[in-house]
């Protein structure tokens, strides 16, 4: 694959047909919901309103709705949303879903808690994003309100070039996605390169790239980061895809659940 840099424009476009075949095999989403849940009662906390960042196709939303909390989701991609508001369509409980930047969004209303799940947050690839970020979600949240979020750990990520693959049958079809990160340690960032092949029927039926930078962090550093956004960090604990708990966070650890409480 070839050298990669920076964000891609087309980041979930193409790619967002194909995000539930791929990651509902990959994702427990009801167990992060239930790990949310669990966060909710460490932390004293009885939410009735939930703010969801980079909602994406709604897998959180859905079941958040189901067990009766009152959710908006935000994302910039329209054909996320669009897949998302199709599933909404068909359940009783229907979140509320915004085309938004979470760099700067205004909603007219507050809410209890924001959760930005799956590494959403990295997409920020600068300082001042991220601040505006957080500054747009504190005026969003009631007093100490709490922010729940996930974000890469920038000290467990592979030294580059680092080469995984993803493959996928279901629904009569197979996909095949080629992975390729460079992780800049000078910088942070982790320019991740996709390459996917959508097989069915002895042919293939369609073939795209799509290239996804994120910014990890440290803990020291996602905590001074907050604390200029106006949170407070009051606990990171280890996740991965398919279970998240309250283990401390190691040098290993490249996914981290994050806990902040708003100033």
């Amino acid at each position: 694959m070839r050298d990669v840099a920076g964000p891609s424009r087309a980041a979930y476009r193409r790619f967002a047909r194909y995000y539930d075949l791929i990651y509902h095999g990959l994702v427990d989403y009801e167990g992060d919901v239930s790990f949310l849940e669990s966060v909710f009662r460490r932390f004293h906390l009885v939410p009735k309103t939930i703010l969801d960042l980079g909602c994406g196709t709604g897998n959180h939303d859905l079941p958040l709705g189901r067990r009766g909390y009152r959710v908006t989701g935000i994302d910039l991609s329209r054909e996320m949303l669009s897949l998302a508001r199709k599933k909404a369509a068909a359940v009783r409980v229907r979140p509320r879903f915004v085309q938004a930047d979470m760099r700067s969004f205004r909603l007219g209303q507050t809410f209890d808690v924001a959760i930005c799940m799956f590494g959403a947050f990295g997409y920020l690839l600068t300082e001042r994003d991220a601040l505006r970020s957080l500054r747009s979600i504190r005026v969003h949240l009631g007093p100490r309100g709490f922010f729940v979020f996930e974000f890469w750990h920038g000290p467990a990520a592979r030294p580059a070039p680092f080469q995984t693959w993803t493959h996928i049958a279901k629904k009569g079809i197979e996909i095949v996605r080629l992975e390729e990160s460079r992780f800049d340690p000078r910088t942070g960032r982790l320019p991740v390169e996709f390459r996917f092949f959508v097989l069915g029927g002895g042919r293939v039926l369609d073939r795209f790239d799509e290239l996804h930078t994120i910014q990890t962090y440290t803990v020291r550093g996602m905590r001074d980061l907050l604390r200029r956004g106006g949170f407070d960090l009051l606990g990171t604990f280890a996740a991965t895809n398919v279970k998240k708990g309250f283990k401390p966070v190691t040098p290993n650890t490249f996914r981290i659940m994050a806990v902040a409480r708003a100033r």
